[in-house]
């Protein structure tokens, strides 16, 4: 429920409960005020009676008349209305008193001058209807005000929290790269210190990403050029030397392995969804594979692999970077992990409402109990001793469960009936035609199933 209906309601059943207890009360008191007033009438009545004296036995009178009265000499009726009973209508008592004749309530008063008595009679219910109808006239406009007073409470309280709905719509059309800072006109004493907070944060974070920018063109150049120096180095000292020392061996390794993780950070960053989702758009994948392809063909072609591409003919809608990425990553750990003259398989087909991206290989495959933990950033199956003898630092397939949640794809790690080995399969949903289309941004696990 919003701000603006919790605050109506509950002013307005404040108000209403208040305007209902006040009635009551005013019905009370108007109530009695009201027979005061009508037995000043009766008394006043019985004082004319009693002075004029009627001497016609029995005055008639209409039906409808809500007056009675008898006059009484040394207990003797001597003059009473047609609406009046031959017995005394209550006994001889000055005062006010209800009784009941004719089958009707009435109100009674008694009034004695020297040894006559006059009795006076109203009935009580035209007293009770007329004092209603008078506070029913008082009460009604201020009930029927209601209804406008809910409109006016609700637009006064619409215009009080404005600020707020600026405040959401600011936020609510920020894209993913603005951070701006946010201005609301007439934020109030209570609102401007949440603002102030959010605009801190904002310039916060715009400071971190340009400093990521930074690291990250930095890193590019401070890393890549040194490690590219110092690979070099080793390998002419590796010619210098020969081949059959170990420590050098072991040191060309390390800085291969120092080189791939490099280039591998700095790849897992560029896939930051705020650069992805600038770049979205409708590419076909056969040309990337084959570029891939292309590009990883000499370390297949070393290890004495064959590679065969099955091209589908599909296009999705995706970041380019990132795509690349995820097919260099896949079809570098199939060629890494296939030992040598195996056989890699990559296809792409269209089944029902999905785009499937497949990479088989003809290697050992992933154990079960490893299946959950191999998309973990810097997990390698046997660690990092492994006797694999392949160079990786365990961000391969991070960086491609990275890319797969980004185009709200789906991945699974199966056993290859054709190969035998592992089988990567990668699939696009149809529907993604938009790069503005929100991101499923949930930490939904990883489909992995071992077939």
């Amino acid at each position: 429920m919003s701000i603006r209906r919790y605050l109506v309601l509950i002013l307005i059943s404040v108000i209403t409960l208040v305007i209902f207890i006040a009635t009551i009360e005013g019905y009370k008191a108007s109530m009695v005020k009201a027979g005061h007033l009508f037995d000043m009438q009766l008394s006043s009545f019985a004082d004319t009676l009693i002075n004029l004296e009627p001497q016609k036995n029995n005055i008639t009178v209409s039906n409808k008349d809500t007056l009675a009265f008898q006059l009484w000499r040394n207990k003797q009726l001597v003059s009473k209305s047609s609406n009046a009973p031959n017995q005394a209508i209550s006994v001889f008592k000055e005062g006010f008193s209800e009784q009941n004749f004719n089958a009707k309530r009435w109100r009674v008063f008694s009034l004695q001058k020297n040894n006559t008595w006059i009795i006076v009679a109203q009935l009580l219910k035209p007293r009770f209807e007329l004092a209603e109808k008078v506070i029913l006239s008082a009460v009604t406009p201020i009930i029927l005000t209601i209804p406008l007073l809910s409109l006016i409470i609700s637009l006064i309280i619409s215009y009080g929290l404005k600020p707020l709905q600026q405040l959401k719509t600011q936020l609510t059309q920020k894209g993913i790269n603005d951070l701006s800072t946010i201005n609301v006109v007439q934020a109030g004493t209570e609102l401007q210190p949440i603002i102030d907070t959010l605009n801190r944060v904002l310039s916060q974070l715009d400071s971190a990403y340009e400093r990521e920018k930074r690291f990250a063109s930095d890193a590019a150049h401070e890393l890549r050029t040194p490690l590219s120096v110092l690979k070099i180095n080793a390998h002419n000292l590796q010619y210098e030397i020969g081949n059959d020392n170990l420590l050098l061996n072991n040191l060309i390794t390390s800085v291969e392995r120092m080189a791939h993780i490099v280039e591998q950070i700095l790849k897992l960053n560029q896939t930051n969804p705020e650069q992805f989702s600038q770049q979205m758009q409708k590419m076909s994948l056969t040309p990337i594979v084959q570029q891939v392809i292309a590009q990883l063909y000499p370390e297949i072609s070393m290890r004495k692999q064959t590679i065969e591409f099955i091209d589908g003919h599909i296009e999705i809608y995706g970041n380019e970077f990132c795509i690349v990425t995820l097919v260099q990553n896949l079809i570098a750990n199939a060629s890494k992990y296939t030992p040598i003259g195996g056989r890699i398989l990559v296809s792409t087909k269209q089944y029902q409402q999905e785009f499937i991206l497949q990479i088989e290989d003809s290697g050992p495959g992933i154990v079960e109990s490893e299946i959950n933990k191999v998309f973990d950033r810097f997990y390698r199956i046997g660690g990092d001793c492994n006797n694999s003898s392949v160079v990786g630092c365990g961000l391969g397939l991070a960086i491609v469960k990275h890319i797969v949640i980004l185009h709200q794809a789906k991945i699974r790690l199966l056993r290859s009936t054709r190969l035998h080995g592992l089988k990567v399969t990668i699939s696009f949903p149809c529907s993604l035609t938009h790069h503005h289309k929100e991101q499923n941004n949930n930490d939904k696990e990883v489909k992995a199933i071992h077939e």
